[in-house]
Parts: structure tokens; sequence; C-alpha cells
């Protein structure tokens, strides 16, 4: 019985282990030609304007190894109320 709580206290340290190592890794994606986020700014859909989105764009991108290059945001919405639809 002895046997098998050291085995089984070892297999959680050893995945306690890769779990702490995980976390202390920076993610490194300088390759990234994209990526979708739901990160907001806590001011609701008032990113800035298109500037604004697309500094919220380079500083997450920035933050997941990515930064070296220009990223920009695309911002899209419906036609409403004969309004035109957007995409930039």
């Amino acid at each position: 019985m002895s046997k098998l709580l050291s085995l089984a206290a070892a297999a959680v340290l050893v995945v306690g282990a890769t779990a702490a190592q995980a976390q202390q890794q920076q993610p490194q994606v300088p390759n990234m030609t994209f990526f979708v986020t739901s990160a907001g700014t806590g001011n609701g859909a008032n990113l800035g304007g298109l500037d604004g989105a697309d500094k919220i764009c380079q500083t997450l991108a920035q933050g997941a190894g990515a930064g070296g290059k220009t990223w920009r945001a695309y911002l899209s919405t419906q036609a409403v109320d004969g309004a035109t639809a957007v995409n930039v």
C-alpha cells in the first residue's frame, strides 16, 4: 500500500513540476500571421477608433512574443437601418 502511495505522490509531483514549467515559459510565436482575441479594454465596444484597436492588437501580439511586426485590427459591422456595412 505504501509503495502505491509513493508512486501516486511521485506522479503528482511530476505533473505539478510540468505545470509550473509551462507557466514560467513565455510564449514565443514570431511567425504568427493572425490571431483572434476576446480580450476587452474594460470600456465595452469603445476601442478608441481604428487607431486604438490597432494599438490593442499590437500590445496583445507583443505580449505573445510576436510584437516584431506591425499588427492591425480587423473590424466589421453589418448594415443596419440604412447604414452601410463596414469592413476595415
